[in-house]
């Protein structure tokens, strides 16, 4: 029996129209968004016999991203030590309501810690991959939505959402997403970070970013793209729900980086002819007779790069 412990690894959940990705290393299992719908990402943690969750990061509180927690938190089998959300006073909705009530009682019977804050400030130490958050920044958080940007603009339950970079190191590290918009590529580049990632899962599953004119959507995808310098962008997307990813989008990040490579868990029916050996969209590969390869993308950490394909484990 080799002794070789196994390579870390990244599971971008097909959850439809939403964002769920669960991180498996040496020190357990962190979960990064869970879907409007708990079903799949219960299904892969009993799948892959996870009996503990160290961390769940929700990335802010759109139903897309947060729906699923409840799911996890109630479900006896599994058991969750810590939830990182930042707190947001604009959210009235049921799922919201339901989640701040069943966080409570898991804090209460089963002691899973609730920490408001996932921010720059904010620290992860872990066996051989790091966790840090890239946005946004501890003054941003103390503002909260509802109140305005540096640029004079409202802050939104989107534009305070968090980046999160997980990384074995420089050459293999994954970006994700989560729903950020313009003020987070601003702080960016006006700070100077570098949030340089061989692998970006693309924010609003590659929809318009708080707006609807399709030049400021095109901007903000080339900027962001040319920001991370990603070899492949991850779509977490539903195939026919709001047309994503958007073609104007995709365009921007072609532009923004030569050779790059695009991966979806649903792939858009008119985007099928261009599944082909070697291209953009070359990862999903055509099946004789059964369209092409789509689901789950599982991203391993490999000691110099990242090795994609598509499934729920390595």
């Amino acid at each position: 029996m080799s002794s070789k412990k196994p390579n870390p690894y990244l599971v971008v959940l097909d959850v439809g129209h939403g964002s769920a990705a669960v991180l498996h290393d040496e020190g357990g299992t962190v979960v990064f968004d869970t879907g409007s719908n708990g079903a799949n990402i219960k299904r892969h943690v009993a799948k892959a016999g996870v009996t503990k969750i160290e961390a769940m990061l929700l990335s802010h509180a759109d139903k897309d991203h947060v729906g699923g927690a409840v799911t996890l938190l109630m479900d006896g089998s599994v058991a969750i030590a810590e939830v990182l959300m930042n707190s947001d006073a604009s959210k009235d909705t049921f799922v919201f309501q339901q989640l701040r009530y069943v966080l409570a009682e898991a804090n209460k019977h089963h002691g899973t810690k609730i920490d408001r804050r996932l921010a720059t400030s904010t620290t992860f130490i872990r066996n051989g991959l790091g966790i840090e958050v890239l946005h946004p920044p501890d003054a941003v958080i103390l503002a909260g939505v509802g109140s305005k940007s540096k640029t004079g603009g409202k802050l939104t339950s989107n534009s305070m959402s968090a980046a999160i970079r997980v990384s074995r190191g420089p050459k293999s590290s994954i970006l994700l997403g989560g729903d950020i918009e313009y003020d987070c590529v601003d702080e960016w580049k006006k700070t100077k970070l570098q949030p340089s990632a061989k692998v970006l899962i693309f924010p609003h599953h590659g929809g318009l970013p708080g707006s609807p004119d399709e030049s400021e959507a095109k901007l903000f995808g080339y900027e962001i793209t040319k920001l991370v310098s990603p070899d492949v962008v991850v779509f977490s997307n539903h195939r026919t729900k709001h047309g994503n990813p958007r073609e104007c989008i995709l365009k921007a990040i072609a532009k923004a980086v030569k050779g790059i490579r695009f991966a979806c868990t649903q792939l858009p029916q008119h985007l099928h002819p261009q599944v082909k050996a070697t291209g953009c969209w070359s990862l999903h590969k055509s099946k004789k007779g059964a369209g092409v390869i789509e689901g789950a993308i599982c991203l391993v950490f490999k000691t110099s790069d990242i090795e994609i394909s598509f499934g729920e484990k390595p």
